[in-house]
Formats: C-alpha cells, sequence, structure tokens
C-alpha cells in the first residue's frame, strides 16, 4: 500500500539546471549515489518543460507576472524603475494554452466499459480530491500535451483497522489515481524480455509541507523521494553531513499487495516509459516570441507615440533663457526672425508598422501551428484538406491508442488492488470517441447506407456505426443499447398489431354468430313471398281469359 497523495503540492515546477533549486532547494542531481539523481534524458528537457509550464501559467507561476523577467531581460543602462514598469505593460496571449485545452477537447468524449464496481461507484472521486473520471482523465490529457506525457499512480485508501477485507470495502476504503508531473519522476530502471519493457524502479520526487521550527504558523516545503520496486516503496530525504556532502537518509519502507510497480506512462507520442518530445514545444516557442515582440511594440508606442511640439526662434527673456512653453487654446507662442518655425514632431510610423506586420507574421505562424495541428487550418484546395485532415487524425489517433492503452493497464492495477479481478473482461477498457476529427458524412452517403441496408447488404449495426462516425446522430450513442431499443420496439409493435388482428378477429366472429341466429327464418319467408307472387300470376291469367 501506498500513500503519496497527502504530500503533493500543486503547480510546484523547480527550475533545474545543474542542481535543483526550489523555495530553498538545492540538491545535486548528477551524483549517482544520491537519490535525488536525475537521468540525463529527462535533464536534456527540463529547460522545455520549464518553458511549456510558463506558457501554460501565462508567465504566473510564481506569483502574476513573476515569470515576465525570464523572457524579457534588462536593457543596458535601464533604469529599474523604468524596467519594471515595462515588465509590467507587456501582456502574454493566452494561445498556447488554448489550443492544449482545445485538442484534449478531442480525446474528452469517451465510455468505461466493464469497470470493476469499487470503480463504477466511485467514478465521481476518482483521486480522492472530488475529482470526476471525466475531470481527471482530461487533466491528464492536458499534462501529456503540454509535457510531452505524464505518469498515473494507483494507489490503495490506508487501511482503517476493520477485521477483514470485506468490512473494508463496506467502510469505503478503496484504491484511487495520483497524477504525477514528467518532471516530477526523476529517475527509472526498465528491463526488457522479448520485447516486452518492465518497470524495475522508479523515483518519485514529491513536496511535503513541513513545520517550520521559527514561528507557530509558518511552514516549510521539503522534498521527499519515493523509491518504488515491486512490491516495495521506500521513503528518503537528503541530509548534510558534517563535511558538508549530502547523505541518503531512510524514512520509511513500506511493503505493497501489487507485485509490480503502479505507475503508468502516458505518453503523447510515444508508449515507451518516460520518452517523448514535447508535441506543443514549437507553439511555446512562437508564444514567447509574441510575447517579446508585443513588448517591444508596447514600449514603442508609449514612449514614441505621442508628438512632441519644437519651437526654433524663441525670444530670449531677461535671465537668458527662452519664455516657458505654453500650449493651449488661449496661448499663442512669440517666434523671432525669419528662422523661427513651431510644429509637432511625430515618428514617421514605418518603424512601427513593420513591427506590427511581423508580429502578424508571428500570429499567422501561431495559428498555422496549432491549427494545423489540430483542425488542419489554412486548407486552400481539396486535397490539401484531405492530407491535413489526414494528419490531424494519424496524431490523434496515435493519442487514442496511447490513452486506451494507459487506461487499461490502470484499470487491471485498480481490480488487482481492489481484489475484484474477476470483474475484468476482455473488453474492460476504454472507449475514445474520435467522430470529431472524422470527415462528416454528407446526404449521398447516408442515401447510398440506407440503400444498402435496404438490399440487405449491410447490417443494421454497421449503418449506426457509419451514421455516428459521421456525425448524424449523437457521438455518445451506444449502438448496442440502440440496436436493443429498436429490438424492442419492434416487438412492442408487432404485439400491437398481434391484438389488433385478434380483436378484429373477435369482431367478425360476434357478427357471423348473429348473422347464424336470423339465419333458420329467412327460407320460409322466401317460400312464402314465392307462393303469393304466384298465385297473383294466376289470378292476373284468369282475369285475362274473362275479359276475352
Amino acid at each position: 500500500m501506498l500513500l503519496l497523495h497527502s504530500f503533493f503540492v500543486p503547480g510546484a515546477t523547480p527550475t533545474i539546471t545543474e542542481k535543483v533549486m526550489y523555495q530553498g532547494i538545492n540538491h545535486p542531481v548528477n551524483d549517482p549515489s544520491l537519490v535525488s539523481y536525475h537521468r540525463p534524458e529527462l535533464v536534456k528537457i527540463l529547460p522545455q518543460l520549464e518553458q511549456a509550464y510558463d506558457c501554460w501559467t501565462l508567465l504566473n507561476n510564481d506569483g502574476l507576472g513573476a515569470a515576465k523577467e525570464k523572457y524579457l531581460h534588462k536593457e543596458p543602462a535601464e533604469p529599474a524603475n523604468a524596467y519594471k514598469a515595462r515588465l509590467d505593460r507587456s501582456t502574454y496571449t493566452p494561445i498556447y494554452r488554448d489550443s492544449i485545452r482545445s485538442y484534449a477537447g478531442l480525446l474528452g468524449r469517451f465510455q468505461i466499459i466493464d469497470a470493476p464496481p469499487s470503480m463504477e461507484n466511485n467514478v465521481d472521486n476518482v483521486d480522492l480530491q472530488g475529482s470526476s473520471m471525466q475531470s481527471f482523465l482530461t487533466r491528464t490529457d492536458e499534462m501529456a500535451l503540454r509535457d510531452g506525457g505524464a505518469f498515473v499512480m494507483v494507489d490503495m485508501m490506508p487501511e482503517n483497522g476493520a477485521d477483514n477485507f470485506f468490512d473494508q470495502m463496506n467502510d469505503g476504503r478503496h484504491p484511487y489515481f495520483i497524477s504525477v508531473r514528467r518532471c516530477d519522476v526523476i529517475n527509472w530502471k526498465v528491463s526488457y524480455e522479448r520485447g516486452i519493457e518492465t518497470v524495475d524502479q522508479v523515483t518519485v520526487r514529491q513536496l511535503r509541507s513541513m513545520p517550520n521550527p521559527d514561528g507557530q504558523f509558518g511552514s516549510k516545503v521539503e522534498p521527499i523521494y519515493y523509491v518504488l520496486t515491486p512490491g516495495k516503496v521506500e521513503t528518503y530525504r537528503l541530509v548534510r553531513s558534517d563535511t558538508s556532502r549530502w547523505n541518503n537518509q531512510k524514512i520509511d519502507e513500506m511493503a505493497t499487495s501489487i507485485p509490480i510497480v503502479p505507475l503508468v506512462w502516458y505518453g503523447a507520442t510515444t508508449t515507451r516509459f518516460a520518452q517523448g518530445d514535447l508535441p506543443m514545444d514549437g507553439l511555446a516557442d512562437l508564444s514567447i516570441q509574441h510575447f517579446q515582440m508585443r513588448s517591444d511594440l508596447s514600449e514603442l508606442l508609449h514612449k514614441c507615440a505621442m508628438p512632441v511640439p519644437v519651437r526654433k526662434g524663441a525670444p530670449i527673456g531677461t535671465d537668458g533663457r527662452p519664455a516657458p512653453l505654453i500650449l493651449g487654446p488661449n496661448t499663442a507662442v512669440d517666434l523671432s526672425g525669419d528662422t523661427g518655425d513651431f510644429f509637432f514632431a511625430e515618428p514617421t510610423g514605418k518603424s512601427l508598422e513593420r513591427h506590427q506586420q511581423e508580429i502578424e507574421h508571428i500570429e499567422a505562424l501561431m495559428d498555422r501551428s496549432s491549427l494545423n495541428f489540430l483542425y488542419g487550418a489554412n486548407v486552400k484546395t481539396a486535397t490539401e484538406a484531405s492530407l491535413r485532415a489526414s494528419q490531424v487524425a494519424s496524431s490523434v489517433s496515435a493519442l487514442i491508442r496511447n490513452k486506451t492503452s494507459m487506461f487499461t493497464t490502470l484499470m487491471r492495477l485498480w481490480a488487482w488492488y481492489a481484489g475484484e479481478q474477476s470483474s475484468i473482461t476482455a473488453e474492460s477498457g476504454l472507449a475514445v470517441n474520435d467522430s470529431l476529427i472524422s470527415k462528416p458524412i454528407e446526404a449521398s452517403g447516408m442515401a447510398q447506407l440506407v440503400n444498402l441496408y435496404t438490399n440487405e447488404l449491410i447490417s443494421r449495426r454497421t449503418v449506426l456505426e457509419e451514421l455516428q462516425r459521421g456525425g448524424v446522430i449523437d457521438p455518445d450513442l451506444v449502438v448496442d443499447d440502440e440496436i436493443e431499443r429498436i429490438e424492442e420496439d419492434r416487438t412492442e409493435k408487432e404485439e400491437h398489431e398481434a391484438e389488433l388482428t385478434e380483436e378484429k378477429l373477435g369482431q367478425d366472429l360476434h357478427r357471423a354468430e348473429e348473422f347464424q341466429a336470423v339465419a333458420p327464418s329467412e327460407p320460409q319467408g322466401k317460400e312464402e313471398k314465392s307462393k303469393k307472387e304466384k298465385s297473383e300470376q294466376e289470378k292476373t291469367e284468369q282475369a285475362a281469359k274473362v275479359a276475352q
């Protein structure tokens, strides 16, 4: 059993070059004998991770505009007050964050299939922090897109003193998820056997808030290192020895009920553990460049946009100085000689115009980078539209595969912790709906599908799936449930028609019985009528003979 969640400090991103330096933390990262050792591939991308996080937080990581100094440097001989005023006037455009959120929205429509009972019962609080499954996975998608990947750990709630496992589960004990950023998994060991990757050891750094001995209400942040191995978790801190050297100090060791490391990698570009680049790094660079150029333009406008009055040939007063210049509707400017002149000087605007054009060019590149990654923007021809749509669909499909693979492992770890392995089936996992990136189906395509179904060339399921993929019906519609409802409606209709037929048959039988009741009197009436008609005819013939 692990218990790391209570030690998390969300939003902490240390700036790491040769050492970890954050909130007074100064731990070496290049000594393999220390638990704070960083893998070289992680150290290589730490500047990119830091820039990505700055862009994500709109340069407000450590406070309002605190990260602006990293990207807007102080000019030579620039006064401190002027530099601070320039920083305050500079604003950052949130295109980078909005693009990541838009892309993550493509992955936000999913369905959980055959989940363990304890997961279904706690789907509205999967991390013990009140996050639903939807919000937790959306936040994980955003982290994966921003950092090129993210980690999710499955942990078990601590024991509550119940007599047995059944009592513990009835008391609400269940597994939960922990989201871990890429920069906090600092070193790892993996092995490969027959092409299968196995995680042998992982070190996770988290920040723990400790009471400050200098004051009753103060606190300090201390980094704690968790070394995860199959079946065990060890907790360390770094302390200085008498020789001012860092040493590992073991705090605790606990056995886990699971024989593997319960940490799953969710990569944006690859499934290899803790590997892959940052897919949105180019857009982050353009965002910083856009921020710098807008700051320069704002400074130029601030200093040069106001016209400056220029006076030539001002008369000299008795004190040897020209008279003060006063501007207003009721004032005049005295000039001496033929060389006197007065006008307002202002920039020609050529430099400002070129600067604005360059900013617009950067914005076009940003739109192209983000929208080309998301929607395939700036499309000119049908061929180009098809190629860009294929590019976007390929990127999203790869991310969907990585997400579903990650969640399948998480679900099995959850079931393992909860003792619900029997509830896992071959279909258990996550089904992500990709209809948002599919080409909408046209009316002619719908007619062809209906014609094929009418001629019994395709099944009803195929028609519904194609209509759903083409955006005709709700993407969240479950096809199996809809087919079941169709069968229920058909059965109900057949039963209703059978009832109507039976009712009509009953009415016909009733009318027949009534007809049978009056049928015997009908022949006698006909015979009497026939005799009467014959008697009348004989009387007529006899009268004719008498008349002759």
